[in-house]
C-alpha cells in the first residue's frame, strides 16, 4: 500500500472543501490514474479545471502540478508513477491587476 499526500489550492479546494487530504492505494499509481481517480471522487467540474477548454488533451495552462516540490509538464508527465510519501499539489496561477 502506499501513501500520496495532495494538497488542493484554490480553486480546487473549493470543490473538495479541503486544503489537504491523504490518499491510500494499493500500489504505485501514474499521474493519470491519480487525476482519474480525483474525477470519480469530485466529479466534471472539478477534471474540466484540469484540462485546456480550447486545446483539447492538453493542460490547463493555468494548471500548475508539483510533486515533491518540483513543477512538472512534460510529454510523459501522466505516466510518471507516483510511490509511497509522495507529495502532490494542485496549483491554480491566477494573473490580475
Amino acid at each position: 500500500m502506499i501513501s500520496i499526500s495532495l494538497s488542493f489550492e484554490p480553486p480546487f479546494n473549493e470543490l473538495t472543501k479541503t486544503l489537504h487530504k491523504k490518499y491510500n492505494f494499493e500500489k504505485e499509481i501514474t499521474v493519470r490514474e491519480l487525476l482519474e481517480s480525483l474525477k470519480n471522487e469530485y466529479g466534471e467540474q472539478f477534471y474540466a479545471l484540469i484540462w485546456d477548454k480550447k486545446k483539447k488533451g492538453e493542460f490547463s495552462s493555468f494548471l500548475s502540478i508539483i510533486i515533491n516540490g518540483r513543477s512538472f509538464r512534460g510529454d510523459n508527465f501522466l505516466d510518471m508513477i507516483l510511490k509511497n510519501e509522495d507529495d502532490v499539489t494542485l496549483l491554480y496561477l491566477y494573473f490580475g491587476g
